[in-house]
């Protein structure tokens, strides 16, 4: 079963929300107006059309049963929230936007170029997938604006929190080795069936040498150290119960299959408390920010001039 990773998920949210291009035949005219902003049926038809094309389902299986003047309502609400990213001076910057995307790759272990494959397979243009990623920290820096300020968190709270979660406060760094076999491959699947297969009898190093698409495998796979907050959970999740010189099964993610080796693992003790309290507070925070942001969506438009064509 394929698990599809944080990050992208959070991203795909941002296509929920935000137009990208994509091709279109229908004739433009206004479908909305929304305060000083007007949507086009070209932009819906964008935005329509790459909830079709792309395969990330946990939100698509969702919207994909919603009629389009419904979408229109979620594409809105996007609206809104840049005109308030604006009004409140609330940026992204591109180094910033450089670092998210260097963070994605880090975490499905991938290089720059497969990242771009997988894009174009998706039908998703690379600007528009990184402006998509500008889009979602703009409305997460307006919801910690106008919504995370008046949710207040005593220290006592903040304590309890982290003496149930103590042992998640470890860092842990992974020594691995991985063979990556690309999911563009149409016999990917094949192919990483068979390297798992040939583990048994041949050494890691050679088989990835043999198998592995990724620029380690020259070097028998080695990628070094990655610290365990770097991966994917499902990556994570797969070295658990490692030891030394093992290896996983094949473990798929959005890429395409890896496997990978634990040659070493460095595990620091326990985090202090004041060193994890600002990200358990962003947590809880958190946990509380979804209710609060339909509140503060539903209050928006009240205050706001949305007029619907369609």
């Amino acid at each position: 079963m394929k698990t599809f990773p944080r990050i992208l998920v959070i991203i795909i949210l941002v296509f929920s929300l935000f137009p990208f291009t994509a091709r279109s035949e229908v004739v433009d005219r206004i479908v909305a107006i929304v305060n000083d902003d007007i949507i086009t049926m070209k932009e819906l038809e964008s935005f329509v059309h790459l909830d079709k094309q792309t395969r990330f389902s946990s939100i698509n299986e969702y919207l994909a049963g919603l009629k389009l003047e419904e979408k229109l309502g979620i594409f809105i609400e996007g609206v809104l929230i840049k005109q308030q990213a604006r009004k409140l001076k609330v940026d992204v910057g591109d180094r910033e936007l450089e670092g998210i995307v260097e963070n994605i790759k880090k975490q499905n272990l991938i290089t720059d170029a497969e990242l771009r494959d997988q894009l174009k397979k998706e039908g998703i243009n690379y600007d528009s997938f990184v402006e998509g990623i500008r889009m979602n920290m703009l409305k997460s820096r307006v919801v910690a604006r106008v919504i995370s300020s008046e949710t207040n968190v005593s220290d006592q709270t903040l304590k309890e929190f982290y003496e149930r979660n103590k042992e998640t406060f470890r860092e842990e760094e992974y020594h691995l080795k991985q063979i990556y076999i690309s999911g563009q491959k149409a016999d990917g699947e094949k192919r990483a069936m068979e390297a798992y297969g040939l583990l048994e009898k041949r050494p890691f190093e050679d088989v990835a040498r043999e198998y592995s698409d990724d620029p380690s495998a020259k070097q028998g796979g080695d990628i070094g150290f990655v610290k365990g907050e770097d991966l994917l959970p499902v990556l994570r999740e797969s070295l658990q119960n490692l030891g030394k010189d093992q290896y996983t099964q094949i473990v798929i993610t959005p890429y395409g299959f890896h496997i990978l080796k634990l040659v070493e693992l460095k595990r620091s003790d326990i985090v202090a408390f004041n060193a994890v309290k600002e990200r358990i507070q962003e947590r809880i925070v958190f946990q509380e920010s979804e209710k609060r942001y339909r509140q503060y969506m539903d209050k928006l438009k009240r205050s706001s001039y949305i007029e619907v064509k369609i």
